[in-house]
């Protein structure tokens, strides 16, 4: 039968799970240090608005007032993004620089790094070493990096966190419940967070379907509860999942869902929906992400060299090897290490795995949508490894800790080189944005007054703008980074006096020291590594 319950960390955890005190300190000392790095980094390399942050600062998504920009998003778009549009209203829509990202990024990132430091606590009590290092796990994966790294991913990160921390309160709710405890302040509480994050962002709808999903499988498991403890515990369900449906067709009714589409009726479009072989797409790419890390902006890179386009596969190795060990000694002994309640964890990682459910019927899909459901990743990769190192049976444990030893130490030198790779190409995409925003705008600026009648100057970008291996927003061409097709009518907006257009495809003559070509190649170049 499986158990639920709040069980902290108790005074023998640490030799119930084979694991010294020296041992969680080195671990903790590794997740601080990654956290640091990925607060320093994006300050030390310039973070700035590009690529698809662009549309709330300068695009089709800034149309007025930070309220009217809300309440467009509700009203006629199938992104309601209100979280986007606040930070974007404090961001420098001349110079692209965008202080508010990384407080508000990493500040959801401590939120659920203590969602984490919590879940492990009710899954791994006797475990203190498995909250560093589901957080090692999550801060090496590529999902993580382009999570915070960028101006319109705030609500990805923040509805991570809070999808985390409804989980874990319905976990309460749940055990308060068996127990016959008071449920009335976490079930307040869950209803409170459970609202703020479906209007954070859409992927909530995954951690909602989830969690509603545990809470049925947890009730049908514990059959020893009795019909009052059971109708208490499904009181979860009310913020969870039906407060969520409700919102969607509240969503429906006011015409902001109006944007989604067939997938058929638009194929190349990401956010369109299909019920086909997308799905068994979008899954398998979904799962390698979620369960691999290193370089994958290089994966598909035909430019890089195959060693290092492999490391992704190699990373994805190990994490089954771990798995796949780990499995097979608890099928042939029949039996799981005391230190180790299975069912709990394996409950805890598939809710927070399958919260990436709503993304599957997508066009298609990106590792950024692999934070969030990484969480149970780790914690499935961690439970393993703890089961290796100390297992049941100790005539395995020479065996079983090489294994674990040898795939940590895969995972970790591969997500490290990962880690190095995109913050070398966020740095260049954050270059790009900041040298083509200040040519533009200076060539603007320079022009003398337009006359009526009189044709816009003319800027033209050459082939070396835009060519070269793309992943997502990790690792874009010099010309996607600045999204000319969007911010065209926000420049002749801040600066009528001076009408330019911008143009892909030479004109028939270009007037001196009125048009301009904006010519990439004196651009630092992008190295495929």
């Amino acid at each position: 039968m499986t158990t639920i319950s709040s069980t902290s960390t108790g005074a023998g955890a640490t030799s119930g799970a084979g694991t010294s005190g020296a041992a969680v300190k080195w671990a903790w000392a590794a997740a601080v240090l990654l956290f640091l790095w990925l607060l320093v980094a994006p300050i030390h390399w310039g973070l700035n608005v590009s690529n698809d942050d662009l549309k709330f600062v300068r695009g089709n998504l800034n149309v007025g007032s930070l309220a009217e920009n809300i309440r467009h998003g509700w009203l006629h778009t199938n992104s309601f993004r209100p979280l986007e549009n606040i930070v974007a209203s404090f961001c420098d829509p001349r110079t692209l620089w965008c202080w508010p990202v990384l407080p508000v990024q990493f500040t959801g990132m401590a939120l659920l790094a203590l969602g984490v430091v919590a879940l492990a606590r009710r899954v791994l009590p006797a475990a203190p070493i498995a909250a560093p290092l589901i957080l090692i796990w999550i801060e090496l994966s590529p999902s993580t990096m382009t999570s915070l790294w960028q101006m319109d991913t705030c609500s990805q990160t923040w509805v991570a966190a809070l999808g985390l921390w409804c989980g874990i309160l319905t976990w309460d709710l749940f055990a308060a419940a068996r127990r016959g405890g008071s449920i009335g302040g976490t079930l307040a509480l869950l209803f409170v967070i459970a609202a703020v994050a479906m209007n954070v962002k859409e992927t909530f709808f995954g951690w909602s379907a989830a969690i509603g999903a545990g809470v049925i499988v947890a009730i049908a498991a514990c059959r020893g509860m009795d019909r009052r403890a059971t109708l208490r515990a499904a009181l979860a369900l009310l913020p969870v999942a039906v407060m969520p449906l409700i919102y969607l067709v509240i969503r429906y009714k006011f015409g902001g869902l109006g944007g989604v589409a067939p997938i058929d009726e638009a194929p190349e479009g990401r956010y369109q929906i299909g019920l086909g072989e997308n799905i068994l797409t979008n899954a398998l790419m979904s799962m390698f992400g979620i369960f691999s890390n290193g370089p994958l902006h290089i994966f598909n890179d035909e430019a890089a060299m195959l060693p290092l386009r492999a490391l992704p596969v190699l990373s994805l190795l190990a994490s089954g090897g771990v798995l796949i060990a780990a499995g097979a000694l608890r099928i042939l002994h029949r039996k799981t290490p005391g230190h180790v309640p299975l069912r709990r964890a394996l409950l805890a990682a598939c809710v927070c795995m399958f919260s990436v459910v709503v993304t599957l019927p997508m066009g298609a899909v990106s590792d950024l949508y692999g934070f969030g459901p990484n969480i149970g990743s780790g914690l499935l990769i961690v439970t393993a490894g703890l089961m290796l190192w100390n297992p049941a049976d100790d005539n395995d444990r020479f065996i079983g800790r090489f294994i674990a030893a040898a795939a940590m130490a895969v995972l970790c030198v591969v997500g490290l080189y990962g880690v190095a790779g995109r913050t070398y190409q966020f740095s260049m995409t954050w270059y790009y944005a900041r040298e083509i925003n200040r040519i533009v705008l200076d060539h603007q600026a320079a022009l003398p007054p337009g006359k009526p009648g009189e044709a816009a100057a003319c800027v033209y970008f050459p082939q070396n703008c835009y060519s070269g291996h793309i992943y997502g927003s990790v690792m874009i061409r010099p010309l996607q980074s600045m999204g000319i097709d969007s911010i065209g009518e926000w420049i002749n907006r801040a600066d009528p006096k001076h009408p330019i257009r911008f143009l892909m495809t030479p004109p028939s003559t270009l007037r001196p020291g009125f048009d301009l070509v904006v010519d990439c190649s004196k651009f630092p170049a992008r190295q495929d590594w």
